[in-house]
Formats: structure tokens, sequence, C-alpha cells
């Protein structure tokens, strides 16, 4: 798809094409509607995106007594994108169509994700697991959910591996991306704010407005949020910081013992209802000052012991409250599938090149 010298066309294609995606099916006129656009300028978006094979013509709507509009859908095998996220034991891969969806997902253990050589062959093994060598031309880019836990050294070691490989890299936060990953994955409804509070290597919370990341830098952390002037002795040198209560012990040591109370241990459910509680009072607060339509939670630790955490927000948030609460369970992990669309849609933001 050949770039034009209007800054806007590439901005265009992807409104475009997000709105096929999520209708599945749509003709020209109901995408200039809803954009806001003249026909023309749909009409011309559509040429490139068919050029590139980013859409086909699926057929035509139902007659309204003059001539048939043709029906446009995604052609969702012209192109694969990568995500990658690296946790503490585990660095999980998947691959995406141009829809977005899932198409495939390795997970590979890890020693030591603070070693650079381990994590690059990691991510070898993963990239030649999920994308055969014939169908390399066919991927538009790798985007990487980055932890607050990488060191700088990995960090290069990607840079450095993706360059030699001649691969599109694309870095975005923890959150943004567990985010996306859980809009993209039908998760969220398509239109409205929402906010994701994700347990990761710190706790976040994201913005999304219809579908798009509300700040580039969403996905602050809100680790040293002061829940409790009188709690305990934060290493910031504060007192009662969320993550002292939301992840005592680690979101490593949380997503064990979630895993324990799924099991059935009761010690392990009072521990992680413990630690929910505090999580979705602040979730709901957020949500109530912000005005938010929905309020994702996503992590391990919420993936392993979901009901825990939806009894918990049901508590805080009530019957009355106007927000739809999401305990997100995209599988392998949010912050992959994210990191994937990521790498999707900076592809289409240079123009599909």
């Amino acid at each position: 798809m050949n770039r034009s010298g209007d800054g806007r066309t590439p901005a265009m294609d992807t409104a475009v094409l997000e709105i096929v995606r999520r209708r599945t099916e749509s003709t020209r006129v109901e995408i200039a509607r809803e954009l806001g656009v003249t026909a023309a300028t749909v009409t011309n978006s559509v040429k490139r995106l068919l050029a590139a094979g980013l859409l086909w013509e699926s057929g035509h709507a139902r007659s309204t007594g003059g001539k048939r509009a043709t029906l446009l859908r995604v052609n969702d095998a012209a192109r694969r994108a990568l995500g990658c996220t690296i946790d503490h034991d585990r660095l999980s891969m998947v691959a995406v169509d141009t829809t977005g969806a899932l198409q495939s997902r390795v997970v590979l253990p890890l020693v030591d994700a603070a070693d650079p050589g381990e994590v690059s062959d990691s991510v070898r093994e993963g990239l030649a697991a999920l994308i055969p060598d014939d169908e390399l031309g066919a991927m538009t880019g790798i985007g990487f959910a980055m932890g607050a836990h990488l060191p700088d050294e990995v960090d290069q070691a990607l840079r450095a591996l993706t360059a030699e490989l001649d691969v599109r890299a694309t870095r975005g936060r923890e959150g943004t991306c567990a985010a996306l990953g859980s809009f993209w994955s039908g998760e969220q409804t398509g239109t409205g704010l929402s906010g994701t509070v994700h347990l990761g290597s710190t706790t976040t919370l994201a913005l999304l407005l219809d579908g798009v990341p509300f700040r580039p830098d969403s996905g602050q952390s809100l680790d040293h949020l002061r829940v409790d002037p009188e709690g305990p002795v934060c290493a910031c040198g504060r007192r009662g910081c969320l993550h002292l209560y939301v992840a005592p012990d680690g979101v490593d040591e949380l997503s064990r013992t979630a895993l324990e109370a799924t099991q059935g241990s009761a010690t392990a459910q009072v521990d992680v209802l413990a630690a929910a509680l505090p999580l979705t009072r602040v979730a709901a607060n957020l949500a109530i000052a912000l005005g938010l339509d929905t309020m994702v939670l996503a992590g391990t630790p919420v993936q392993a012991a979901p009901a825990i955490y939806l009894e918990a927000a049901q508590e805080h948030f009530g019957d009355e409250s106007t927000t739809r609460v999401v305990v997100s369970q995209v599988q392998p992990h949010p912050c992959a599938v994210g990191a994937a669309v990521l790498a999707l849609q900076a592809f289409l933001d240079t123009g599909g090149r």
C-alpha cells in the first residue's frame, strides 16, 4: 500500500479497517456515515486496502430499491502479527490475524527473565514455533509488552534480535497491552470509556476510548497510590501504598496462592480475597471518578482465581453500579495479545508497508 504525502491517509485506512473488523461486514456508505466523512474519502481508502489485500469484497447487501451496495470484509489471512510478554518464570507469545483473532500461541519457561541471552533464545524459539519460514513475509511485526521488572540489558537484547531478523518491533506498557488484549478479544463493548486494572510487574490502570488508548502513556503504575495513611511503611518512604495490600508478597506469590485457592485451599481463598478487596475498592472508586462504562480486572492472579476477584468486585461496585465489570480470561496472556495488536496497528498506521 503506497503512502501519499497526506499524513491522514494511514489513519483513515486504519479507521476503515477497524469499522469493518468490528462489524464483520460493512458497506462503503455505512463506513462513511459512521466516520462522518465523504463517500469519496472512504472509496479511496477502500481501494488502497483492497490493493493491499487487507479487505475483500464478500458479496452484496440486500437491495433497498437501487443498486445493491458491495459488502466488505477484513481479509483475516492477509497478515500475521506477533505479541510477546515476559514474566519472571515464562515467556508468552501469540500470533493474531488481521482481525486481531488469536491464531496460535506458545508459552516457554524461563529460568531467569533478567538474562538477556535466555530471553533472546526463547523469543527465537517462539518465533520459529509460531511463524514458519515460508510465512515470514506475511508477518507485520512483533509487539513487546514491557514489564517494569525487565532490565535495560534485556530490552537492548530484544532490539538487537529484531534488528538482526529485520522484524519491525513495537513496545507498549503492560497495562495498555492488557487493555487492548481484552478489547480485541471481545471482552469489552466496541464503544465507550473503559479502564483496565492489571496486576503485573506493577499494578496499572490503562484507559481505552472506543478501543483506542486514551493517552499514549496510558498504563501508569498505581503501586504507590496511598490507600491507608496509617498502613505499613513502604520502601518509597510513605505509608499504606496500594501494592502492599494487593500483592503483599509479590505477584508471583499471589498467583501461586490463587491457584491453591482454585484447587480448594480455604486458607488460600481467604488470602486471595484479602488481596482482591483493596484492589477492587480502588477500581470501583476510579470507575466512579472517571465515569467508566467498563472496568476490566486483569493479570495472572486474576486469571487464576476469577471467581474470587469477581466476588470482591461485586462487594464494591454494587448492584446499582452503571459500570460493567469484566474479569479478563484472555489466554495465554492478555498482554501478549495486546502487544500483537500494537504491532498490527503500527503496521496499519504506516500505511500497511
